[in-house]
């Protein structure tokens, strides 16, 4: 058979990078989006984002994600551990979208809380900060995202790596000066031969567009002190 991948969208050459099985949106990067199946983050699956440290960029890497959701629909933060900064929403011209900050008190609320948000499809984003659940959790998860159009990331320690997933896409993030160092640790596809640096504190950020009493909270850091700056 010389075309065995064309019997079901489910299945590839392990060579090649899979088929999208469900819609994907473009994560703004084409250097990324090549190496991801579909050319993007894929909706309604469960995706593993995991900084080698808190604040380092991971939120900068989805802006143009977010920002290409439907405005009507809400992006949901459940647990992050930062207090959330709006007027670096407002900056990043995400105004339009509502933002909805969730602080459970436990890690098995945050769970709970991530799976319900996922079967009720209540959100056009869903960012979840959790440590270590367990292989089980994980498949309900992405059980749950399965059912929705969701963009739904669960933020992780590298820690995690050592643990099973039910992710289909698992991304490690290194610190860089002006941006971050992808490793991709899971996708549907090839191993990836080598990692992908992104600029995110360049030109690519859009200026603001009407002078403020306030200075920018999203002004480019050094990487040594870019993990102490406050989640968007």
């Amino acid at each position: 058979m010389q075309n065995p991948e064309g019997i079901h969208p489910a299945l590839w050459r392990g060579t090649q990078l899979a088929q999208a099985g469900r819609p994907t949106l473009s994560t703004g990067f084409e250097s990324l989006d090549a190496e991801l199946p579909g050319h993007g983050w894929p909706m309604g699956a469960l995706i593993e984002l995991m900084p080698r440290q808190a604040g380092i960029g991971e939120l900068f890497l989805l802006q143009p994600a977010l920002a290409g959701l439907d405005a009507g629909r809400s992006v949901i933060l459940l647990c992050p551990p930062y207090t959330p900064q709006f007027h670096c929403w407002v900056n990043w011209g995400l105004e339009n979208r509502r933002l909805l900050w969730v602080a459970p008190k436990t890690p098995s609320d945050t769970l709970w809380a991530a799976e319900t948000i996922l079967r009720h499809n209540a959100c056009g984003a869903l960012l979840c900060w959790a440590a270590m659940p367990r292989a089980a959790l994980l498949r309900r998860l992405h059980l749950a995202a399965q059912q929705s159009d969701t963009l739904f990331v669960l933020m992780r320690p590298p820690a995690a790596l050592q643990q099973a997933s039910a992710a289909v896409l698992r991304l490690l993030l290194q610190p860089l000066p002006q941006g971050i160092e992808v490793h991709i640790k899971k996708r549907q596809g090839p191993q990836a031969s080598r990692p992908v640096s992104l600029s995110l504190y360049g030109p690519r950020l859009p200026a603001p567009r009407a002078p403020s009493d306030h200075v920018p909270l999203d002004q480019p850091l050094p990487a040594v002190l870019s993990a102490r700056r406050h989640l968007a």
